[in-house]
């Protein structure tokens, strides 16, 4: 039985829908950067007039909101939490699907592993995010060229940041699938999951904590900070170590567990 052709047709069916939702608010927004641009200063100075806490709080940047990067950055932070929520969604949907549909016992009944099994679900969730975020780029780096500007440095750390967190949230929703013995929905819960992270970082931003920012995952790879700073060597680690926990629990979960028919 081929896992991972039968699930790959049912995971675009559920990207597709995103994908274009996603690509449609990038586009627009960035579409718009031309004449945001002729303005920015005037709008920058009305900024300024805001309290500090607030612009913290919506991770806006008046030094660098004028620039193409920094107009990405602010919109990549509400982009991020649609992201956030689609890859807790399509790690819970994935590895439990079966569950879901309430055919466990029809698929563990055939000629193949487990282990096998969880390796290919995982796979097709890897290769959608690569799917989703490659198109993201490419959108991100038509639109930079259109409006003569370069696809350089703090663009990709932007992109490079977010898809790291999309990573370390999929393994965190097919872990919390491996963990459920039923599961009636998943959208509700991965809703909650990535909002919830996403007003930890808003808390966080607002209090300048680090240690709700790091907890948050959102904040390890903040697009208005890595905008304007390198990657810190820490949150990668961070982020790398939280991925290999949530699979490897995940994974030994999802082969040990029993079946509920």
């Amino acid at each position: 039985m081929n896992i991972l052709r039968h699930e790959s047709r049912w995971h675009i069916r559920l990207l597709r829908g995103w994908i274009l939702a996603v690509f449609l608010t990038l586009a627009l927004f960035l579409s718009f950067y031309t004449s945001f641009e002729a303005e920015a200063e005037n709008l920058i100075d009305m900024l300024e007039g805001f309290p500090r806490e607030v612009m913290q709080g919506f991770g806006l940047d008046v030094t660098s909101f004028g620039t193409f990067s920094g107009y990405l950055a602010y919109i990549y932070t509400f982009i991020q939490l649609l992201l956030g929520i689609l890859a807790v969604l399509c790690g819970m949907q994935l590895i439990g699907r079966e569950k879901l549909n309430k055919t466990s016992d029809f698929l563990f009944s055939k000629p193949i592993s487990r282990s096998s099994m969880w390796a290919q679900k995982i796979l097709v969730g890897i290769l959608g995010m690569v799917l989703v975020n490659g198109l993201i780029a490419l959108t991100v780096y038509v639109l930079a060229r259109l409006q003569d500007h370069p696809f350089d440095a703090p663009l990709k750390r932007v992109l490079i940041g977010s898809l790291l967190v999309q990573l370390i949230l999929f393994f965190l929703g097919a872990l919390l699938s491996s963990m459920k013995k039923r599961i009636k929905t998943v959208t509700g819960p991965a809703a909650s999951i990535g909002m919830g992270f996403y007003f930890l970082l808003i808390i966080g931003r607002l209090l300048e904590e680090e240690k709700l920012l790091k907890l948050s995952i959102y904040g390890l790879f903040d697009a208005s900070v890595v905008e304007r700073h390198p990657l810190e060597t820490t949150n990668i680690v961070i982020a790398f170590v939280l991925i290999l926990v949530f699979a490897g629990v995940g994974y030994w979960r999802y082969t040990q567990e029993d079946l509920e028919v």
